[in-house]
């Protein structure tokens, strides 16, 4: 089972963007998809206007891993919930994430105990759950193609 979960709104422009993530029922454990926002900071107040809604602390509890499609503020700022918890993201997306200025928050991908799972291409995460690369959106982005009872689903991020 799939879930989508509202994490924030953004705000640029006087425009309003949901920024959701999603949650996968996996017999292997719960995984998140994106871990969008649980607070902000000043700099992104000013140019983004964003609404965090961070998930409940007992979906939280349940996170057995996390996919990230790409480390922008939007979609990593929870990711600070997790640590030890194995995070998987194309190995493009995280070294631009650290080392690109402006990409995003910095102390929202390195964090203490940050455990990230590097890739480099397509791979499968758990049994029917699969990272496709997408660059477009940024060099490193990555969709989740799920598969289900009833066919494929794919999670593109942004």
């Amino acid at each position: 089972m799939i879930e989508a979960h509202l994490a924030a709104t953004v705000t640029p422009d006087d425009a309003a963007f949901p920024v959701f993530v999603h949650t996968i029922e996996h017999p292997d454990g719960l995984v998140l998809v994106d871990t969008g926002m649980i607070d902000s900071i000043p700099e992104l107040d000013e140019e983004w206007h964003p609404t965090p809604y961070p998930l409940p602390p007992e979906l939280v509890a349940r996170v057995a891993l996390v996919i990230n499609t790409h480390l922008h503020f939007d979609h990593c700022g929870g990711n600070r919930l997790f640590p030890g918890v194995p995070i998987h993201v194309q190995a493009r997306e995280l070294a631009d994430a650290r080392s690109e200025e402006d990409y995003t928050v910095p102390e929202w991908v390195d964090f203490p105990g940050a455990t990230y799972v590097e890739h480099s291409g397509d791979a499968d995460v758990l049994p029917g759950i699969r990272l496709l690369p997408t660059p477009g959106h940024t060099a490193g982005h990555q969709a989740v193609l799920v598969d289900t009872g009833e066919g494929s689903v794919v999670l593109g991020g942004d």
